[in-house]
């Protein structure tokens, strides 16, 4: 039992791997010009013929795509050699008229028909034929479709695997074909469909295929895969971006790039249908939201910028609390967007009174110091201290009356240490604390 479920398997594995938009072209019949009730023998004598031909540069043999390299060729040879791999590969060219199977005529006219279609619709949408891809995918659709619901096609199946007498094939093998085909003949559509610029013209021919809802439900999700994962990478940089402060580049993200992708999900797999892309678009509204608030924190935010952002907040959320909360915080941001204070240019007073604050520690220093002392303090302490005062002065936070009561202080400290004898030291350290310490000292009044 175990050893027939993994036939199936492997059936069913072969089949999901050649299930890729170049399936028809890349078929080992079509490529070495052989039908696929080609004995082994015939294989055989034909890849001596050839390959024969071939590797001495020869033109191709009729039969063989004058594109088709030595290697393919060669290829598609082993793949024949290989009973399981040939035998899946039968089921993807034409059969021709029925020989020794018992299968009705027109059975394999279907067949060949879904084949020739569904080839033809493929190099339709790689441009290699000027065919309209519309009525071959509707034709490739409805045939599959016939060939899959008929009993006589897995007859046909089980026959092939008695005629080609290998012992890794057995009823098991088809068991397993029957559970992947469905999606195997969707795959090819689905990945071309991925590719295009308009993937809603192919979900019209999903269900034309016969397969079941859940069948088509998922092939749609399929098709839609990769922009859900852009969508999904759009909102972790944006989430990213706020973190990172860039709130501004964000917000042009939001509004620049969000629509066209939702615009191209909803038309696979609109939010109605779909539960993720309904969580995708609500995740995006709060996205946009938290941008909105943060936008209007910064100064200087752009109005116009800040109610686009709440907008693309307002379209994608369908939950009531989350749009009370959008509109809310929108009529916050937009009521009033703080702009920058305007510069307050430094009063003339106020730096005159500094100069004058540095002037009296000067005057103290010069009677205090002895005279081999006083230059290197006017250097190393007064001037610096200037300067020092008059950059205070400058700043928003300096009241008009810090100066004028520092001069105040100036001459009481001064004029009650002039008649005392101090140390020098002490008395730059007095010049110190009033020239340097004073200044920077904030109270709410007063100073």
């Amino acid at each position: 039992m175990g050893a027939n479920e993994g036939r199936g398997r492997a059936a069913a594995a072969r089949v999901r791997e050649v299930s890729t938009p170049e399936l028809y072209r890349r078929n080992p019949f079509r490529i070495v010009g052989l039908t696929t009730t080609a004995t082994r023998r015939e294989v055989r004598e034909r890849r001596l013929r050839v390959l024969g031909v071939l590797e001495v540069g020869g033109a191709a043999p009729e039969g063989v795509p004058a594109d088709a390299t030595v290697d393919e060729v060669r290829a598609a040879f082993d793949a024949l050699g290989n009973t399981e791999h040939r035998f899946v590969d039968e089921i993807f060219w034409i059969w021709g008229l029925p020989a020794d199977c018992g299968c009705p005529l027109q059975l394999h006219r279907k067949h060949d028909n879904a084949v020739a279609a569904y080839a033809a619709a493929l190099d339709a949408e790689a441009d290699r034929t000027d065919d309209h891809p519309t009525p071959l995918w509707t034709e490739a659709a409805r045939c599959w479709a016939v060939v899959l619901r008929s009993e006589s096609f897995w007859r046909h199946l089980n026959h092939r695997v008695e005629k080609l007498g290998d012992r890794r094939l057995d009823e098991s093998t088809v068991d397993g074909l029957r559970t992947a085909l469905p999606d195997a003949v969707l795959a090819p559509l689905i990945e071309v469909a991925t590719r295009s610029a308009e993937p809603r013209r192919f979900t019209g021919y999903l269900a034309l295929f016969g397969a079941d809802r859940h069948t088509v439900e998922d092939a749609r999700s399929a098709i839609a895969d990769g922009t859900y994962r852009r969508i999904e990478a759009l909102l972790k940089d944006l989430r990213g971006d706020l973190d990172g402060n860039r709130v501004r580049a964000a917000a042009e993200r939001a509004v620049e790039e969000v629509e066209p992708l939702f615009d191209r999900l909803e038309e696979v797999v609109p939010r109605e249908e779909f539960r993720r892309t309904a969580s995708l678009a609500e995740s995006i509204a709060v996205v946009a939201n938290n941008i909105g608030v943060a936008l209007a924190e910064l100064r200087g935010g752009s109005t116009s910028l800040i109610r686009e952002v709440f907008a693309v907040a307002r379209r994608y959320s369908r939950d009531p609390v989350t749009l009370e909360a959008v509109a809310r915080n929108e009529i916050a941001a937009t009521a009033y967007v703080p702009s920058p204070p305007p510069r307050k240019e430094p009063s003339a007073a106020r730096v005159f009174g500094a100069l004058l604050h540095a002037v009296a520690a000067t005057v103290f220093l010069a009677l205090k110091l002895p005279e081999e002392v006083f230059p290197a303090s006017m250097f190393l302490g007064a001037v610096p201290g200037a300067l020092t005062n008059c950059l205070v002065a400058a700043r928003p936070w300096t009241s008009p009356r810090r100066y004028p009561a520092l001069l105040g202080l100036d001459v009481v400290v001064y004029l009650g240490l002039s008649p005392v004898e101090l140390p020098y030291w002490l008395a730059i350290v007095v010049a110190v604390v009033l020239l340097y310490v004073a200044p920077f000292v904030r109270v709410k009044r007063g100073l």
